[in-house]
């Protein structure tokens, strides 16, 4: 991604690079699973337009697994507010169905490293 000069543009980054991922051809058009590692630890605070498009990778079909990778106390506060990550694992009873449905699908890792050691595990 380069070398970040500001949180703003960071954010604008990662997310730009998710939409443009997540609707490619290439991942839309796939039988195979898709996960994501998203790593946030340069990041003590996320935007709601960042918030919105994880939402929208939570419901998306083609992808398995959302993996927030160092994840700050403070971006954590944020996205349980939001009702991305909960504590239980289960959603909020204002979240929508298709969030409800696909909450499972999203872990927190303290690592890049971390969550990928998750696919295979030893």
């Amino acid at each position: 991604m380069g070398e970040l000069t500001s949180i703003k543009e960071g954010l604008e980054q990662i997310k730009n690079a998710l939409i443009d991922f997540t609707t490619s051809d290439k991942v839309q058009c796939s039988k195979l699973d898709t996960y994501i590692f998203v790593d946030l630890a340069p990041f003590n605070i996320i935007n709601s337009s960042l918030i919105g498009i994880l939402g929208s990778i939570i419901m998306d079909p083609k992808i398995q697994l959302l993996a927030l990778c160092g994840v700050q106390p403070s971006v954590a506060d944020i996205l349980k507010r939001f009702g991305v990550i909960t504590d239980e694992g289960r959603a909020r009873v204002y979240a929508s169905s298709e969030i409800k449905d696909n909450l499972s699908k999203v872990f927190t890792f303290n690592s890049v490293e971390e969550g990928l050691m998750c696919l295979n595990p030893a």
